[in-house]
């Protein structure tokens, strides 16, 4: 009988700056090269217990030292199964849009190699991790509707 591939739900803050930019990081995990130095979202996988809105703020504080304010309070969410070379696992992406309010981010956690403030032209042409494209393009959206 063959084991089911893990089952991960990540949560991610994309922050806006209220002028056309969205914060992508680039992750540092020389030791996986299929993610090494790829853009994304900033956020991590859900512990035990939390709430995604936790895990939001748990992670935000990590990667970047910051807090946040969600600007919509529903999450974008997308589901995808990620073939890398030697796994496969299903992962559940919650998406929240939001703003560091001023706030200048540092990088916190050694996963992070790198951030930058983009407009989603520059972003499209990014080598990324899935879903992050799509993403922003939903909180476009959001954002036309919301503001």
């Amino acid at each position: 009988m063959s084991s089911t591939p893990p089952i991960y739900i990540g949560v991610l803050g994309l922050a806006y700056d209220g002028k056309g930019k969205f914060l992508l990081t680039q992750r540092n995990q020389p030791e996986d090269t299929e993610v090494h130095l790829k853009w994304q979202i900033a956020g991590g996988g859900m512990e035990y217990g939390e709430t995604p809105e936790q895990t939001l703020a748990r992670e935000m504080q990590e990667e970047l030292s910051v807090s946040v304010r969600i600007l919509s309070p529903q999450p974008i969410a997308k589901t995808s199964v990620w073939d890398l070379k030697d796994r496969s696992y299903h992962i559940t992406l919650l998406t929240y849009v939001v703003s560091l309010d001023n706030q200048t981010p540092k990088i916190g956690d050694p996963e992070t190699h790198a951030f930058k403030w983009m407009t989603p032209n520059e972003i499209a042409t990014l080598d990324s991790l899935p879903l992050t494209r799509e993403i922003v393009e939903e909180a476009l959206v959001i954002l036309e509707n919301k503001f």
